[in-house]
């Protein structure tokens, strides 16, 4: 693994040999933004490594995953995405059940973000919190009402501290955020890609630190598909893991490279 994060060290400074495409006056190489949109910086850095897009639950990197940074803001980082693992087809339950008529259909869809604290969705009325269960070995999402009662369903929405931890441990074992510079010009975003910072191992135990701190944020995006052969079933667009890049460090082993 020490080999793979010298070779991306290499990459970088590849990357920073380049002639850059804008010269704002600062000697730094600066590339052009690959996409337009929040989720530009990281397209831009993998292009420049040769990399191909994927959705795998998998590294980005040679057993590294990457995490691209406007160092001039403390904006969330996604650790990884998984679902509720119980009960099955829970997606589709929380969604009839706590979700809210989408403005382009006749469906229902549920987007929120979720702590361990309450926080009221206007959209669907009803408190959401993330609650440890140590002796379940799970996190469960509780519902309440807008008068803050829990709702006794027939089913509990549940991340097995397993399915976690495999999620921890095949997408996290070395996380590199390249911390990065954003400038822009006639209404184009340039990206200068500075430095590296090593994540190592991650664990379930800081995870659960994160979330009690409530420093890690939940991100449910249950929508529905519109075509195709899945329509009008249940489409998770990514229950993001979340937390501020400054907050990680304060639960993570790091490292940085020059």
């Amino acid at each position: 693994m020490e080999n793979n994060v010298y070779l991306l060290q290499e990459k970088l400074n590849t990357i920073n040999s380049q002639p850059t495409e804008f010269d704002f006056g600062d000697g730094k190489v600066w590339y052009k933004s690959h996409r337009n949109g929040p989720t530009g910086i990281g397209k831009t850095f993998e292009d420049l490594l040769g990399k191909k897009e994927d959705n795998l639950p998998l590294p980005d990197f040679h057993q590294i995953e990457l995490k691209a940074h406007d160092q001039a803001e403390n904006s969330y980082i996604t650790l990884f995405t998984k679902s509720p693992n119980v009960p099955r087809g829970v997606n589709t339950l929380l969604r009839e059940r706590y979700g809210y008529k989408d403005i382009n259909s006749d469906q229902k869809i549920l987007h929120t973000s979720v702590t361990s604290k309450m926080q009221f969705n206007a959209k669907s009325n009803r408190y959401f919190m993330i609650v440890n269960d140590p002796e379940r070995e799970s996190l469960i999402l509780r519902v309440y009402t807008h008068s803050k009662e829990l709702i006794k369903d027939d089913f509990i929405a549940e991340w097995s501290y397993d399915i976690l931890k495999k999620s921890l441990n095949n997408k996290l074992k070395t996380l590199a955020v390249i911390n990065s510079s954003t400038k822009v010009y006639n209404k184009i975003k340039y990206y200068s890609y500075d430095n590296i910072k090593i994540i190592y191992a991650l664990s379930l135990e800081q995870l659960l630190a994160a979330l009690e701190d409530q420093k890690l944020i939940v991100d449910l995006r249950l929508g529905v598909d519109r075509s195709g052969k899945n329509l009008g079933k249940t489409h998770d667009h990514g229950t993001g893991f979340r937390i501020k890049y400054n907050d990680l460090l304060q639960y993570a082993y790091t490292e940085n490279l020059n």
